[in-house]
């Protein structure tokens, strides 16, 4: 099975939803701490200024997603699952997920990071599916909004 869509433009994006559904069969988890794990990913807690929320980052082949250790533990797991998805879906790149700065910047990697967040936290916490349907129905949903929403929505289980 191909893991892009074509648009009518030629464009190829990915097709997340079933990249994150392979992910969670694969290694019979939707927890992104296990599949960090499993992965070969480790998730290191740091103090970091308060304008970093995250980073992923890989060192000599090795993996880590660096987590601010000040935020409330339900906003450290929504940043392990936007980073995460930079880890899968944009695997040489270098990203961190702030309140300002470059997660605001409407960027098709940051676009993509959040909508594989988004059906990560969808398959362990109720979300409202329509809302989901909504952002991503939305070509680029503002990234403010994005965050915003999974920062309602998801709440310890």
């Amino acid at each position: 099975m191909s893991f892009f869509v074509e648009l009518t433009f030629g464009v190829e994006i990915m097709n997340i939803k079933q990249r994150v559904a392979n992910l969670v069969k694969k290694y019979d988890s939707c927890d992104p701490y296990i599949l960090t794990r499993d992965l070969g990913i480790k998730v290191i807690p740091l103090e970091l200024p308060e304008s970093i929320r995250g980073f992923y980052v890989r060192i000599l082949r090795r993996k880590f997603i660096a987590v601010n250790a000040a935020l409330p533990e339900i906003s450290q797991k929504v940043v392990v699952c936007h980073e995460l998805g930079h880890a899968r879906l944009h695997p040489g790149y270098g990203y961190y997920y702030t309140l300002a700065g470059t997660h605001f910047i409407s960027c098709r990697r940051e676009t993509e990071a959040n909508e594989f967040a988004l059906h990560l936290l969808s398959r362990s916490h109720d979300i409202d599916l329509d809302l989901v349907q909504k952002l991503l129905r939305d070509k680029r949903p503002d990234p403010r909004e994005v965050h915003q929403i999974l920062s309602s929505v998801v709440s310890p289980n």
